[in-house]
């Protein structure tokens, strides 16, 4: 991540976003994943990755599937400062390892972990 902040991802997710989304940056660990770095956007219905450039300064690829779609999702939250986000989309694994808290993006990524625990993860 070279210099990531809220307006910046504004910017970028700005074409995509849907209503009640909520957002979060994260690192893709996956082979599904087509590059390092990543928006993840959901809302109740649906879900919406971006993937970034090597800056963080443009989008990519991007691919989109219905929340009903997840399956075998976990989550761990594997240190103070960082949690794994995973699931499978017929028959994709995809990984995705989001901090917790970034100070350029204040609240964005806790809101975002908020909303998965509360309306996602299964």
């Amino acid at each position: 991540m070279i210099f990531i902040n809220k307006k910046t991802i504004d910017k970028l997710t700005e074409s995509h976003r849907e209503s009640n989304m909520h957002i979060c940056y994260s690192t893709p660990q996956s082979f599904s994943a087509r590059t390092s770095r990543a928006i993840l956007l959901v809302n109740e219905d649906r879900m919406i990755i971006l993937f970034l450039n090597l800056f963080s300064s443009k989008v990519v690829h991007k691919v989109e599937f219905e929340v009903s779609d997840l399956e075998e999702q976990k989550y761990r939250s594997g240190t103070l400062l960082s949690a794994i986000w995973s699931f499978k989309v017929n028959g994709q694994y995809w990984n995705f390892r989001i901090i917790k808290k970034i100070v350029t993006l204040g609240s964005m990524q806790s809101d975002f972990l908020h909303f998965l625990h509360q309306n996602i993860i299964k």
